[in-house]
């Protein structure tokens, strides 16, 4: 019917995309990796898939000439699945079986606040810190945990959501 119309809206959970830097420039290995931790891991070669160790997480292995890294680039689909801290310290874990390391990371966009409260809290905890931390000093945490700023400077006023959403001066026109 012409005369109707219909308006449909679709909704996801926030998607991160999140590389995290190995110490070689292989890409079989950080493809390796890719598939260790992605959610739909690897065919095991009788038409069934074997699948990875992290869930809400898809990726691939890739070398960037730029930084004379591989990089096992990671979407994470929904972080209350698989947090950034998580996704980080899986690769960490699965680069050594592999016998490389991971550097550091890069984020490629926004990121929400709580994630970054969360990861500075997980790796402050990890470290047997339990004092009250501010926020402040979370975000830093998260950042050097994670190692955000090792290909550039990590400022949070320009890659936090919600920081960003502060800081705009959003007019309507």
């Amino acid at each position: 019917d012409t005369q109707r119309g219909a308006t449909v809206i679709g909704a996801r959970d926030f998607l991160v995309a999140y590389n995290i830097n190995l110490d070689t420039t292989s890409v079989p290995v950080a493809n390796a990796i890719a598939c260790d931790v992605r959610e739909s891991g690897r065919a095991n070669g009788a038409g069934k898939r074997i699948s990875g160790s992290l869930k809400s997480v898809k990726a691939i292995g890739w070398f960037i000439e730029e930084y004379g890294k591989a990089q096992v680039s990671l979407n994470l689909t929904n972080l209350s699945v698989t947090p950034v801290h998580i996704a980080f310290n899986e690769v960490y874990n699965k680069a050594i079986k592999r016998g490389t390391r991971v550097t550091g990371s890069e984020l490629i966009g926004l990121i929400p606040l709580k994630a970054m409260l969360s990861a500075g809290k997980y790796f402050l905890d990890k470290e047997g810190i339990s004092k009250q931390a501010t926020e402040h000093e979370l975000i830093k945490m998260a950042i050097s945990a994670l190692g955000l700023d090792e290909l550039s400077p990590f400022n949070p006023e320009e890659r936090i959501i919600e920081y960003v959403l502060k800081n705009k001066d959003w007019q309507l026109t």
